[in-house]
């Protein structure tokens, strides 16, 4: 049976947890928390907070090559996150870099305001293909979205216009889904790599089946 989670009694367990395939930062001391993910993902999990926020998860994108954090974060999480991880701090208003990016290790889709030059910024300093873009027609891609090497969850109001961007940009198979009884913002209720996922504890048994298929699992 897959995992579920909560978070101080939430089920949006994405807001708090951020992974990629090594490493996954959370926001909370919360040490079933940690234990999951550390055993459902084979990461190593770190305890942080980003601009003085529990909500890493909204806070952070993350793939294999580094992290992307608003340019608030401050020095004490900066140090901690660049132990683990090179980091690059984007001079931009926005500050939950984890909302507003959806990507792997491969490609990135981006909030459509974000501007062009940070844009390749971002571009440079995580060496992939990064283009603006939509899922669902909500530009906070990096909540309307469960990205992996191994596939891709997706507002379930996807476009195909939008799957097909998604699928070339990232080279995965997207699926449509919710999460936590019905969520179209399903970044917000799942965490995953391509070697296991943890869900929010609302998710229904036909909705963690959509996960697996779109991530990969089965």
């Amino acid at each position: 049976m897959p995992e579920t989670l909560l978070i101080h009694g939430n089920p949006l367990i994405g807001l708090y947890i951020r992974a990629n395939e090594e490493v996954a930062f959370i926001g909370v001391r919360d040490e079933r928390a940690r234990r999951t993910v550390e055993r459902e993902l084979e990461v190593k999990v770190i305890k942080t907070t980003v601009a003085g926020s529990e909500l890493v998860g909204a806070m952070m994108a993350l793939n294999s090559s580094g992290a992307v954090i608003g340019k608030y974060v401050r020095e004490k999480e900066l140090n901690r996150i660049r132990r683990e991880i090179d980091v690059f701090v984007a001079d931009i208003e926005i500050n939950c870099m984890g909302n507003v990016i959806a990507l792997n290790d491969r490609g990135a889709v981006i909030h459509p305001d974000i501007n062009e030059g940070v844009a390749g910024e971002i571009r440079d300093f995580l060496g992939i293909e990064v283009v603006k873009g939509t899922i669902g027609g909500v530009k906070t891609v990096g909540m309307s979205s469960v990205v992996t090497n191994s596939g891709a969850l997706l507002n379930p109001n996807a476009t195909q216009w939008e799957i097909e961007k998604i699928a070339q940009i990232l080279d995965v198979h997207p699926v449509k889904g919710t999460v936590n009884f019905g969520s179209e913002m399903v970044g917000t209720g799942v965490v995953a790599n391509s070697k296991g996922y943890v869900a929010g504890r609302d998710t229904t048994g036909f909705e963690l089946g959509v996960i697996e298929e779109a991530l990969g699992f089965i």
